[in-house]
């Protein structure tokens, strides 16, 4: 990948019509999931190289350009041309990249405050190329994660990148208040491809609530609402990752029982999370909630798991998910730690310190006196 030159500017989003982009993007959305789908390799190679980059440079170009009071409006663009393959049909033997990183120094500051350090989240992207997966959402995101799973990279259409910088203020205030279960924003970028129209692809790094060491069984996307709120998938397997507000219902049809320390704090949190969304004009949330059955975990499943059915289930306390200072313990009791698993299991030890959306401590619970009877 040759790299060009760098462009540093400030975005001015006072004229912006929201009703305009919003039906705009809408429009653009599908063409532009063909397109990412068709060059996805291209796009997650470029923007890793472009983060560690931004990353790297974070200090010596935007920190000692930026105007004091311009760090949450800022961006910079770096241009590259990337090499084509050499099995591709084409007379062209190099594409034009550009990759924007938008409020670099804010979510820096962002980063900073919720307790990523510059170098943890350096090494996130340099240790690997992403990995593309499948979002089981309606919104047709394309969504990516680094190999240590500490970040979420999903695509988002014009008007919610937009609007996420027009937020961002707000959202570092909020971040600055321990108690907040909301998703941490943590960066935002656009990727043109510029021999494509329409191809510029804004992409928001998000920190992993539920990273897969954990293995949790299920996962909810929770509205408050019954209007197609019932999951549509058919392989119970998969569908466990893609449940909604009627499948708990059947499942949990008594809820599900946690301690009242954690049942205060939680409800609290939410509370004045979804006041300062309400300020934020944003109605459209979800909850997501994970569930970690531990009879699950130590008991061997008999049936096979593509013809295992759900049940509905007793009330069940959700205490080890909610445990941040067990989640170790309960990741590995079941391994054995033989000669065969060391290296993995201290692998996985380094990955869960990464992992920083820790409930209890999100909702400002004291775990010492909730888990001592």
């Amino acid at each position: 990948m040759n790299e060009l030159t760098d462009t540093l500017n400030i975005l001015s989003l006072e004229d912006w019509n929201a009703t305009a982009t919003g039906v705009l993007s809408h429009i653009k959305n599908p063409i532009q999931n063909t397109f990412f789908t068709s060059n996805s390799d291209l796009i997650g190679k470029t923007l890793r190289q472009s983060i560690v980059y931004f990353a790297e440079t974070l200090n010596t170009v935007d920190q000692s350009s930026c105007i004091l009071g311009n760090e949450f409006r800022s961006a910079r663009t770096h241009k590259y041309k990337s090499l084509r393959s050499p099995d591709e049909k084409t007379s062209e033997t190099t594409t034009p990249i550009e990759i924007t990183t938008y409020a670099p120094i804010a979510f820096e500051y962002i980063r900073t405050i919720i307790g990523i350090t510059a170098n943890d989240f350096q090494s996130s992207f340099e240790c690997g190329e992403l990995i593309s997966f499948v979002n089981t959402g309606r919104s047709g995101s394309q969504m990516y994660k680094t190999q240590d799973d500490t970040y979420i990279i999903k695509t988002l259409r014009d008007h919610e990148a937009k609007l996420l910088i027009r937020i961002l203020a707000g959202l570092y205030l909020h971040y600055s208040h321990k108690s907040s279960l909301m998703t941490r924003y943590v960066g935002l970028y656009s990727v043109n491809m510029c021999s494509i129209v329409s191809s510029e692809i804004y992409c928001v790094i998000m920190l992993n609530n539920l990273p897969s060491i954990l293995n949790i069984h299920e996962l909810y996307d929770l509205k408050g609402s019954s209007v197609g709120r019932h999951s549509s998938i058919d392989l119970p397997i998969k569908r466990l990752k893609a449940l909604k507000d009627l499948d708990f219902e059947l499942f949990y049809p008594y809820g599900i029982r946690i301690p009242s320390d954690i049942y205060r704090r939680l409800k609290l949190t939410l509370e004045s999370d979804i006041c300062e969304l309400r300020k934020l004009m944003i109605t459209d949330f979800s909850l997501m909630l994970g569930v970690y059955q531990l009879d699950e975990s130590i008991q061997k499943t008999e049936n096979n798991e593509k013809t295992s059915k759900l049940k509905p289930k007793p009330q069940l306390g959700i205490s080890a998910l909610f445990a941040a200072i067990t989640i170790e313990q309960t990741a590995f009791e079941s391994n054995n730690f033989d000669e065969t698993n060391k290296t993995s299991n201290v692998s996985n030890t380094k990955l869960i310190k990464k992992f920083i959306m820790k409930p209890l401590h999100l909702i400002a619970c004291s775990q010492e006196n909730t888990f001592t009877h």
